[in-house]
């Protein structure tokens, strides 16, 4: 016959969310707040702050099929060709440690070769990687599209 075995007292506690690790809801929240923080930045030309935001390794692809590096989009920032970006249909798929980002975004400003104005609307899709404690924008891509 068997004996019945009672383990109550060895019931251990519901575990909970590991520290360190968010929900999907604070990611999507704190990625949103990110790249409102980029497109401020960017449109009002603070290098240092865009620095902050950007990993150091960043790669990404610009509209043209062209590769980028950090280097490149801080002297992009530091001219004064963009002067507004409005970002549109924002989403974030929310991973632990990562996130995409994707959005219709309007760029506009002031072509420096022409002096004419210039509207450009693109659809992005921006990767995002919590490295230290801290979001970094690792890599990007962004295709044209008609206004």
């Amino acid at each position: 016959m068997a004996v019945p075995c009672l383990l109550q007292g060895s019931r251990t506690a519901p575990r909970g969310k590991p520290d360190g690790i968010e929900t999907p809801q604070i990611i999507t929240a704190t990625i949103l707040q990110l790249e409102q923080a980029l497109d401020e930045a960017e449109s009002h030309h603070r290098v240092e702050a865009v620095a902050d935001l950007i990993a150091d390794d960043y790669s990404g692809i610009t509209v043209g099929g062209g590769l980028i590096t950090k280097r490149d989009v801080l002297a992009a920032v530091g001219g004064n060709e963009q002067t507004s970006s409005e970002s549109t249909d924002r989403e974030v798929r929310a991973m632990q440690n990562a996130a995409v980002y994707t959005a219709l975004v309007l760029d506009r400003g002031i072509d420096p070769k022409t002096r004419e104005p210039y509207l450009l609307t693109t659809r992005v899709m921006d990767i995002w990687q919590k490295r230290g404690g801290e979001w970094k924008l690792v890599n990007d891509q962004a295709t044209g599209v008609a206004p």
